[in-house]
């Protein structure tokens, strides 16, 4: 299953272009959603508001059922009922949302709420109804989000163990489908979060009943049927025991209750503890200590005193609870004497002390994502001139920036100052970035940037391009900007880990014209291993280089040292049979 969540929704939202969809998947995905999308696969399209979704044909007999839901700026979030799990959109996304690009293609129709508004009880409940007798699953859906929508009473922990058990059921039989991993994290995931609002709202007690619901059918099916299954399911286990400590630790759980609870985790973390997860040691943890302990509670006060050991895995937990419960005091003291900075800073700006946090980064913060993070919270409290100007201080730090890890913090700083008209500060963001990255990418976006000041950063970016001992885009810059003979000379000395081979390709074109006998050299040179290669996709890649050497023999007017040359490849690979014709073909 694909899901992802990329940002806030408005109802009116564009189609993303191909860029945008691009930006969605590995380039190797986007182009099978090509295929997909060219085979005629794609069906159903319909678009409800903000949400679109699709029917695209696969290996199974019922098509994959995908839902896009659309924002201002592309893709707010994406799902397929296919099996991918790699990163990224899957084929079935990228198909539906090129094939919706073609005029015409996607029906119009109006929202489910706006359908269902106006309708009397009795006629909603029937359609419900009747809907349960051809969808067995729906009454179950339905029982859950009713068992544990917050401000309505208590959870019923019986509904939500009852979906568990059924999707573990439904999945265990075959968990791996062609080697992709089909389990139920995603919907196992989907129930734990139902513990998220309660937690929200420091309503421990019924985010426990939450959690533990779906924990014990877990565990127990999970142990007799899968246990040695996908990360993700692993995962799980970590957001489980997460969760279950954060919920402790703002319960007013009783001794009996708390022992009781104990005796359950610490079963479930003994019946784990041979297969690897230790997810529910954080709840052991945390049931354990609950608030008591009179280090604690001095660093609560504000008074200075070492917390033990086994405090620092529940560090960040306590924090979260603190937060959630406005004890900011307490959470900064805590942050402080945990050495947490990051933490301690982003709280000063949730309660508006703006210029503490600012000082506070500066003189505390080294790491680039905590920076980053900061910069994001001051830019959404409303201060996106200090978020900026606290990206650009941290990017002149050394002690930043010599370590590395910077080139997300530029990028954002190029992007944001460029949208707020910030020239100045997006040109210095998109330096540090190619400065940190060497790539293509952020090359180009500086270009875009620099406009008409281009001239002058080029020759400054080209420069620290010279000046890098690896960049696996440097060859392909040094094309973009037409330097054939520099990126010719790269190409013979390159130290990089990994070239492209279409750029490599592209070099070999551009030279032609101007040094075809170094173009001869080099296509050889390329060629000669996958000559070796021993399979029919490494026999093409050779005859795509020859193709280049053929090419450049010709052009030098040597067609009878090219026909000589060829003749004694055929001859050495003559048992090479699918090789054979490729060479053939370039006589």
């Amino acid at each position: 299953m694909t899901v992802k969540r990329v940002g806030k929704t408005t109802i009116e939202a564009a189609l993303p272009g191909e860029a945008a969809i691009e930006a969605l998947a590995d380039p190797k995905v986007v182009e099978r959603g090509r295929e997909v999308a060219r085979s005629g696969a794609v069906s159903d399209l319909v678009r409800r508001g903000d949400q679109l979704t699709a029917a695209v044909a696969g290996s199974e007999d019922a098509p994959y059922r995908v839902t896009v839901r659309l924002t201002d700026r592309g893709v707010a979030d994406y799902r397929c009922t296919c099996p991918y799990e790699w990163g990224g959109a899957c084929k079935h996304v990228v198909a539906a949302l090129l094939a919706a690009g073609k005029p015409g293609a996607v029906a119009e129709r109006p929202t489910l709420r706006r359908l269902l508004d106006d309708l009397p009880r009795e006629v909603l409940a029937d359609l419900l109804v009747r809907r349960a007798e051809a969808d067995p699953d729906l009454a179950g859906w339905i029982e859950v989000e009713l068992a544990a929508t917050p401000g309505s009473g208590p959870v019923d922990p019986a509904p939500i163990a009852a979906q568990a058990r059924t999707l573990l059921a439904r999945k265990a039989r075959h968990y791996w489908d062609d080697y992709e991993s089909a389990g139920p994290s995603g919907e196992l995931h989907e129930l734990v979060e139902k513990a998220v609002p309660f937690l929200e709202a420091g309503d421990g007690r019924n985010a426990l009943k939450v959690l533990v619901a779906v924990a014990e059918p877990f565990i127990e099916q999970w142990l007799g049927e899968m246990a040695e299954t996908d990360e993700d399911m692993y995962l799980l286990f970590e957001d489980l025991g997460r969760m279950m400590a954060e919920a402790v630790l703002m319960s007013d759980l009783s001794e009996a209750e708390r022992d009781d609870l104990f005796e359950t985790v610490d079963g479930w973390q003994a019946e784990l503890s041979e297969y690897g997860p230790e997810g529910f040691s954080i709840a052991l943890s945390a049931l354990a200590a609950g608030w008591e302990g009179p280090a604690l509670q001095s660093v609560l006060g504000g008074k200075a005193a070492s917390l033990p050991e086994t405090e620092t895995d529940l560090i960040a937990v306590r924090l979260r609870v603190l937060a959630a419960a406005e004890r900011t005091d307490e959470y900064l003291n805590l942050a402080r004497a945990a050495g947490d900075d990051a933490a301690y800073a982003g709280m000063l700006v949730r309660l508006g002390r703006i210029d503490e946090a600012v000082a506070h980064a500066a003189k505390h913060l080294t790491d680039p994502g905590d920076v980053l993070d900061l910069a994001q919270r001051l830019h959404k409290a409303g201060h996106p001139d200090r978020a900026l100007d606290l990206a650009r201080s941290s990017l002149r730090r050394p002690d930043l920036t010599e370590s590395g890890g910077t080139a997300v913090l530029a990028r954002w700083l190029r992007d944001e100052a460029a949208a707020l008209k910030r020239r100045d500060l997006a040109l210095e963001g998109a330096r540090a970035a190619f400065a940190e990255s060497h790539s293509l990418d952020d090359y180009k976006a500086a270009r875009t940037i620099a406009g008409k000041g281009w001239a002058s950063l080029r020759d400054d970016l080209l420069t620290i391009l010279a000046g890098a001992d690896f960049a696996d885009d440097r060859i392909a810059i040094l094309l973009e900007e037409g330097l054939v003979g520099d990126a010719m000379r790269a190409a013979e000395f390159s130290r990089e880990a990994y070239v492209d081979d279409a750029v490599l390709h592209r070099l070999a074109e551009a030279a032609l014209g101007s040094d075809p006998a170094w173009v001869a050299r080099f296509a050889e040179s390329r060629a000669e291993p996958f000559l070796k290669g021993g399979s029919s996709r490494l026999y093409e890649r050779a005859a795509a280089w020859l193709a280049h050497a053929r090419r450049a023999y010709l052009a030098q007017g040597q067609h009878k040292e090219w026909a000589p040359r060829i003749e004694a490849l055929i001859t050495e690979n003559k048992r090479r049979h699918s090789l054979r014709p490729k060479l053939e073909a370039l006589r």
